[in-house]
């Protein structure tokens, strides 16, 4: 009787199914297996409150999409082992205790705990309730009801483990606000972001795995993705609307993460516990090397991306639907172009191809594009920087198909095909104490970077290079991996970087 009692529903939830929050929610009652009670509890207590109930299935029709990554060290015994970085006093300590596991036969593990399948009823409303509350606040009772349950309401940032801390940053931060008569959210932020640059500041944890928001309230320390989603964590705790933004760098290595706060329909960029939101959507502007090529928000609910073109198969955090392409929004005016392939592609109409930059020695997917015949066209995307164009070539790896270009902000190329034939020199200069450089071109044929012999060392700080092809994407750099190598050109008798447009 149970069993049929049990399809009756099933059937019954399947035909209510009339908008696409019905859907989703049906769909998230199936993934949740074992803990579907535990969601279904959510949706009874809110059933005689509509507004809390829509909330309810905001998140729980979204949840899906959410994970906690567990990661941790297995022992040779296989026994589990997390770590816990607050027992340690500094970077170093925690880096030489991981070393020492390794060194002992411990391995690195990760899994991925969906949230439809782990997250209680009792959390959850908790959760609820509590954002509710701090809707009603001066600065957040303006927020629409859809801010709100995107950049409020939800009890994650990223991948981080579920935290359980939201009152306790009401506690402990809404009395300032209170105090100071705060009435927007863009105020509320700038406020408490200055007593957060009092508590938090960047520095390395030497942790291997993803941080936490308790642990980032313990040691008040962490890189950017710690501070990012404890920032945000505690902005939306005191019924601040703030999202997360993202970036590959073309200028830097590495990618960055830092905070925006909504405001009046428009947002705000900042560093949570540095730079505030009156100054950092102005500094990504006029500092060079952080004009971001591509900016992506991440959302809780997924954004629908339209595409004529079937997907390749490429595992890119690109295609994640819980990003969206707001490069537009910025200040550093983005172009849409077009360039010609250099190569033959792999058989087939329109494709998918991905606009790479080099970043950390090695060419990273910063945008994907449609390729059709012979030309490659990207949409969005911020000038003054050097791309290649790449298609997926089976698995994870690329093929290239462009020959590297610079981009100018008006979306003219200009491609570096070496010339072999002719040749430039260049007089390069490093400091005393620097390790020893090596200059390189971009070669088609090899699709790598292939050394170029020093003519002559003049000093102990100088070389003479003078058999250089001409028209070469040049990279000048260490022998072992460092940060900060960027690629250039020579242009008026010396190299052009990246960092330098």
């Amino acid at each position: 009787m149970k069993n049929w009692l049990y399809i009756i529903i099933c059937f019954s939830l399947l035909g209510s199914c009339r908008t696409e929050e019905d859907k989703k929610v049906h769909e998230t009652l199936i993934v949740a297996g074992s803990n579907r009670l535990e969601l279904e509890k959510v949706l009874k207590h809110y059933e005689n409150d509509s507004l809390k109930l829509q909330a309810a299935r905001y998140l729980i029709g979204n949840m899906a999409h959410h994970f906690t990554l567990k990661e941790f060290f297995v022992s040779p015994e296989k026994v589990k082992y997390a770590l816990d970085i607050t027992k340690f006093a500094n970077e170093d300590e925690v880096r030489g205790h991981c070393a020492s596991l390794v060194e002992r036969g411990y391995t690195y593990h990760k899994e991925e705990l969906n949230d439809s399948r782990v997250l209680k009823s009792d959390f959850l409303i908790r959760n609820i309730d509590l954002a509710f509350q701090v809707w009603k606040k001066p600065w957040a009772k303006d927020v629409p009801f859809m801010d709100f349950c995107r950049y409020i309401l939800p009890y994650r940032v990223q991948k981080e483990s579920v935290s359980g801390l939201r009152e306790t940053f009401m506690k402990r931060y809404i009395p300032l606000l209170d105090s100071a008569g705060v009435t927007n959210t863009f105020d509320a932020c700038m406020l408490l972001n200055r007593q957060l640059k009092k508590e938090i500041k960047y520095k390395e944890t030497g942790n291997p795995f993803y941080p936490t928001i308790e642990e980032t309230d313990c040691v008040r320390i962490g890189t950017c993705a710690a501070l990012c989603n404890y920032g945000t964590f505690v902005m939306r705790a005191c019924g601040i609307p703030v999202a997360v933004q993202q970036t590959i760098w073309t200028k830097m290595d590495m990618e960055h993460v830092w905070c925006a706060v909504l405001y009046n329909g428009k947002f705000y960029d900042f560093g949570p516990g540095d730079d505030q939101p009156d100054i950092y959507r102005h500094k990504l502007v006029t500092t060079r090397y952080l004009k971001p090529a591509k900016v992506y928000r991440q959302r809780f609910d997924p954004y629908i991306k339209s595409s004529s073109v079937k997907d390749d198969g490429f595992v890119s955090d690109l295609k994640s639907s819980l990003l969206e392409d707001v490069t537009a929004e910025g200040e550093n005016i983005p172009v849409n172009f077009c360039v010609k392939a250099d190569k033959n592609g792999s058989d087939g109409g329109r494709k998918q191809v991905y606009l790479c930059a080099y970043n950390y020695y090695q060419w990273r997917p910063l945008a994907i594009g449609v390729k059709s015949g012979d030309s490659c066209y990207f949409e969005c995307v911020v000038g003054h920087n050097i791309f290649i164009v790449a298609e997926a070539a089976g698995g994870n790896k690329l093929r290239f198909l462009t020959a590297p270009f610079y981009l100018n902000g008006e979306g003219n190329i200009r491609k570096f095909i070496p010339d072999t034939i002719q040749a430039e020199y260049l007089i390069l200069e490093k400091k005393k104490e620097e390790q020893c450089r090596v200059l390189h071109y971009w070669d088609l044929s090899q699709d790598d970077f292939i050394p170029i012999s020093c003519d002559s060392i003049l000093s102990d700080t100088t070389q003479l290079y003078t058999h250089i092809p001409a028209n070469a994407l040049l990279w000048y750099t260490t022998v072992q991996k460092n940060l900060g190598q960027r690629v250039g050109f020579i242009q008026n008798d010396s190299l052009k970087r990246t960092i330098d447009f």
